[in-house]
């Protein structure tokens, strides 16, 4: 008990000269802090799936995407900061770009080779084909432009409130990988509405059913949004995860393996392929990182004249 009266003590300090009242707020309950703001993007994504169905008539739930990422940033400007603060910067630039995409590059080569070589017998093929695997949409090149933008912005969303804003909040109570973890767990929630949204237009046993529906759903983001977490925490720049998180989003829309039976009929071996190649790639995020100095992520309201980019 004495030493967190000890820490609350010391972030009050920190934080009392020149600092707004939602840094105060964010310091003080850090936890609750991020839930709200969770809840408040959960929101936004009920009214885009379940009351204004904007993916069945569009094929993105574009709205929550566009609404999550500027609540985002509306609350990092409240909290007298800038994007950059949540890793949005140019320093390392080059190389964040080149680690998130290298490593999913080579976890998609790998995912789709192993997946293509277990087809051989029924001669498989690439094709490229626009389709939507959640809201079961397709089209032609206009809603190919159309999903790049809104796997763009949904990665700024997510990548800018589970990594940008949560991990950094969290780490003002938790240690890096408890901050890593709780994030990660988030991360696996915000995606079971589209269980539900499965339930709703009766193609829930298309899924596997309820349980298997929930767990494919659930576990896949919760590993991979662990891996993007330590691609954000080792480097402190959120380029690293967004481009891995857009690059992989698009090639998984875009890219299929099809057969005789039809597209992606065969097992699905990409998407756990991939990321156990991901989660390897996090041991390479870590040498490039100690490499090249790229400082780990502070906690929330720790801002250096490094973090301000006077330095560096």
């Amino acid at each position: 008990m004495a030493a967190i009266q000890e820490r609350d003590s010391s972030i009050s300090d920190k934080t009392s000269n020149g600092s707004t009242a939602v840094l105060r707020i964010s310091l003080r309950w850090p936890i609750v802090t991020s839930l709200v703001l969770l809840g408040i993007a959960l929101f936004f994504k009920w009214v885009d799936t379940f009351a204004l169905r904007l993916d069945e008539r569009l094929g993105e739930i574009i709205l929550c995407k566009t609404l999550g990422f500027a609540m985002v940033v509306a609350f990092v400007w409240a909290a007298g900061r800038s994007l950059r603060d949540i890793g949005l910067h140019s320093r390392h630039l080059a190389l964040s770009l080149l680690l998130g995409s290298g490593i999913t590059a080579a976890a998609l080569v790998v995912g789709y080779g192993a997946e293509f070589v277990l087809q051989l017998e029924s001669e498989p093929e690439f094709r490229l084909a626009a389709i939507d695997p959640k809201a079961g949409v397709t089209g032609g090149i206009l809603f190919v432009l159309w999903m790049l933008l809104g796997n763009a912005i949904n990665s700024f969303m997510e990548e800018g409130l589970f990594r940008g804003v949560m991990i950094r909040l969290f780490r003002v109570r938790l240690s890096f990988w408890w901050a890593n973890l709780m994030q990660a767990f988030l991360f696996g929630l915000w995606h079971l509405p589209w269980v539900l949204k499965w339930y709703q237009v009766g193609e829930l046993e298309a899924h596997g059913g309820l349980l298997f529906a929930a767990l494919s759903q659930f576990l896949p983001m919760l590993l991979i949004g662990f891996v993007w977490g330590i691609f954000y925490l080792r480097t402190d720049s959120l380029w690293v995860p967004w481009i891995a998180h857009c690059l992989n989003n698009t090639v998984f829309n875009l890219v299929h393996i099809g057969t005789a039976s039809g597209l992606d009929s065969g097992p699905a071996l990409r998407g756990p392929v991939s990321l156990i190649v991901s989660m390897l790639g996090m041991f390479v995020v870590k040498y490039a990182a100690d490499r090249f100095q790229m400082p780990e992520v502070k906690p929330w309201g720790e801002w250096t004249r490094y973090d301000l980019g006077t330095e560096g």
